[in-house]
């Protein structure tokens, strides 16, 4: 009976410690859970991010845009100028 109580004794050490790997195995899979769901909220704040980007861009195409347009309204005044200066000055000839 001695051999039989020293093997149940050493099965419930496996079982113990079979108990702890598994409580252990359960906390990892609760840390990797933490972990998908922080990497989810990095993602989409990297997602936010690039909508911002993408905002600014087109912001500032807009800006090219606009700056190319008031360059362009500047040429088209300076000429409309030159053009009322030398219709007056011929003008005046007749």
């Amino acid at each position: 009976m001695g051999a039989a109580t020293e093997l149940m004794g050493a099965a419930t050490k496996l079982m113990v410690a079979a108990t702890e790997l598994m409580g252990a195995a359960t906390k990892l899979m609760g840390v990797a859970t933490e972990l998908t769901g922080a990497a989810t909220e990095l993602i989409g704040a990297a997602t936010k991010l690039m909508g911002a980007a993408t905002k600014l861009m087109g912001a500032t195409t807009e800006l090219t845009g606009a700056y190319k347009y008031q360059n362009l309204v500047t040429k088209l005044r300076k000429i409309l100028m030159l053009v009322q200066n030398f219709s007056k000055k011929n003008c005046e000839f007749y």
